[in-house]
């Protein structure tokens, strides 16, 4: 029989692996400031889908999912604010 601790460390990997694959990302289009790469739809589509994944790891009662999902959302969401400044930005010139 498995602990029941398992599934929550093995969530809590996982959670750690995909939501610290942002900060490179995060980091380059932070200091760079280019975003040109980047697909504003396909951020706006991941920040909806880590909300539905915040709203069922609430439902379901697990910790990983939540907070590993708030932690994407911030970041896609500074990913997306940087592409939206870029943009912003190269209109205005």
């Amino acid at each position: 029989m498995m602990p029941t601790w398992w599934p929550t460390a093995l969530g809590m990997v996982a959670g750690l692996c995909t939501s610290f694959s942002f900060v490179p990302q995060v980091i380059k289009a932070w200091r760079e400031g280019n975003t040109e790469a980047l697909s504003k739809r396909m951020y706006l589509a991941s920040l909806a889908a880590y909300s539905l994944w915040i709203v069922h790891g609430l439902m379901i009662a697990s910790i990983p999912v939540t907070v590993f999902n708030g932690l994407n959302l911030v970041f896609a969401g500074t990913i997306l604010g940087l592409k939206l400044r870029a943009l912003r930005t190269a209109r205005a010139r």
